[in-house]
């Protein structure tokens, strides 16, 4: 893999590499990582693989366990939960700022955006589209740095997302809840566009508790943030 001075320090780009393997399950929960092993394949020192593994650790992405390496941790519920709440408040208070600004152009820029994203033939594609759409409102609403914020805040929400993002049934959902909230921005309203974001981030919980029951292998054993959720045994070991 070939790093680049470019494309920010080499710490931060093997964070992101790692982080979007981990995110979209190339790397499972219960596999171990060599600090070792990934300054050899990156043709570095493990010095900037140690501090990656620092950010993925506070970001709840793997566990360091002293004596014994690093590994995937697995999807926590509560972090799903806590993701969520970061992103509601910032994020609906964003759509009503958009929504109040929107111009035509806004308008059309987010409509085509939409159109991009009925256009995705793959998850990767889907996935990358929707961000793309979530960041754009924060830009229409003037506070385009909050979107850095939330992406940090999200990495639980999105491995859920890209394990339900597999489903044609769930993307087909997505994207009617998308459209409801780009309709509502683009024709100033603000409090039409304020629910159609609380309706549509709070899908994560279901999402979750689907989630849980289709692939028990990669969540914690924490009880299930939904309002009906229960506890579940702790998950296999991915070997």
């Amino acid at each position: 893999m070939l790093l680049t001075p470019r494309q920010g320090t080499i710490a931060l780009q093997i964070h992101r590499l790692l982080r979007e393997q981990i995110v979209r399950g190339g790397l499972k929960p219960g596999q171990m990582l060599s600090e070792k092993d990934l300054a050899q394949a990156y043709g570095v020192s493990r010095t900037p693989v140690r501090e990656a593994f620092g950010k993925l650790e506070e970001e709840g992405l793997i566990s360091i366990l002293p004596q014994r390496g690093s590994i995937v941790a697995p999807i926590s519920p509560r972090a799903v939960a806590g993701s969520e709440f970061v992103r509601e408040a910032l994020e609906c208070a964003a759509a009503a700022e958009a929504a109040r600004r929107c111009t035509p152009a806004h308008a059309a820029r987010l409509s085509d955006m939409i159109a991009a994203q009925h256009a995705c033939r793959s998850e990767a594609a889907f996935f990358e589209a929707d961000d793309a759409m979530h960041r754009e409102l924060m830009v229409v609403a003037g506070q385009d740095a909050a979107w850095r914020i939330v992406d940090a805040a999200k990495a639980a929400i999105d491995r859920v997302r890209y394990v339900m993002m597999r489903h044609a049934l769930k993307r087909k959902s997505v994207l009617a809840e998308h459209t409801r909230i780009i309709e509502c921005v683009s024709a100033g309203d603000a409090a039409g566009a304020v629910e159609a974001m609380r309706r549509h981030l709070r899908g994560v919980f279901a999402s979750t508790a689907r989630a849980m029951e289709m692939h028990p292998d990669l969540f914690s054993g924490e009880a299930d943030p939904s309002p009906t959720g229960r506890r579940r045994r702790p998950p296999r070991t991915v070997r």
